[in-house]
């Protein structure tokens, strides 16, 4: 039976923040999350439709070496199950919803993909990130179980928003990463908006907002520093001022706080 103590969101927000910062912990978050709603499986994806191609984090999955990833890409327009994600952004699905039983186990996709994996029964979350680009968390379960749920729908509902931010924020970092080691011209202008906003509801000098706003948008306090202009040991002065004025103690939980303030506040 799905859990419904308020505990289990927090920790799998928890775990969501710090796979956003950390790469290697995706796997304790999809495990944490499988758990939680009573999954097989669990992964998280990028994916391009229009190059039919999608980067992929997942659990272990029996089967997948003859079954690798990159099968779906070539099978994603037959997809039936698709249509239902896709129709549904910002929100949990599963492919039952108008879904039947024979429609799917006639496709190609089934067949040739979810047949050999033993996936019979997908709950999925489908973030929009651009046309025909979008970032996924979805759910498994074999033939042996059974359709998800509306209240495991709610469950993973109440993790979108922070899903988003935690797929902006590896994002980002991934593209700081990169060669040229500069962030996109959208995510600076989301940036100074958040600044602005942070000065108002923290009551943030412009240096501490600035700073708390890079945070967020998934830069280093090191590389917070040299935009700033100072020495990381001035920047981490200026983050234990920010911390006192969110009343928070870590950067993780300094996320969540303004996460939770700019939702609130629109």
């Amino acid at each position: 039976m799905l859990s419904r103590d308020p505990s289990v969101v927090l920790s799998l927000v928890d775990k969501l923040y710090a796979a956003a910062l950390d790469s290697e912990k995706w796997g304790g978050f999809l495990l944490s999350a499988a758990q939680a709603v009573g999954a097989n499986h669990a992964f998280v994806c990028q994916l391009d439709h229009h190059q039919r191609s999608l980067s992929y984090v997942g659990l272990q999955q029996g089967n997948r070496d003859a079954v690798p990833v990159r099968r779906y890409g070539t099978l994603l327009e037959d997809d039936p199950r698709r249509a239902i994600f896709d129709s549904r952004p910002n929100e949990a699905a599963h492919c039952r919803m108008g879904l039947s039983h024979a429609r799917l186990r006639g496709s190609r996709t089934y067949r040739n993909y979810l047949q050999p994996l033993n996936i019979e029964y997908t709950m999925v979350t489908c973030l929009p990130v651009r046309e025909g680009f979008t970032h996924d968390l979805g759910f498994t379960r074999t033939r042996d179980g059974t359709v998800f749920k509306s209240d495991e729908c709610d469950l993973l509902n109440q993790l979108v928003p922070h899903l988003r931010r935690a797929f902006e924020i590896s994002r980002v970092l991934e593209e700081r990463a990169g060669p040229a080691g500069r962030q996109p011209a959208q995510a600076s202008a989301s940036s100074d908006c958040d600044q602005l906003k942070l000065q108002h509801l923290f009551a943030f000098s412009p240096t501490q907002a600035r700073l708390a706003a890079m945070l967020f948008n998934g830069k280093s306090v090191k590389d917070a520093a040299v935009d700033l202009q100072v020495t990381e040991g001035s920047a981490r002065q200026y983050l234990k001022r920010v911390f006192e004025k969110t009343g928070v103690k870590r950067q993780l939980d300094l996320i969540r706080a303004i996460d939770r303030a700019l939702t609130r506040n629109g």
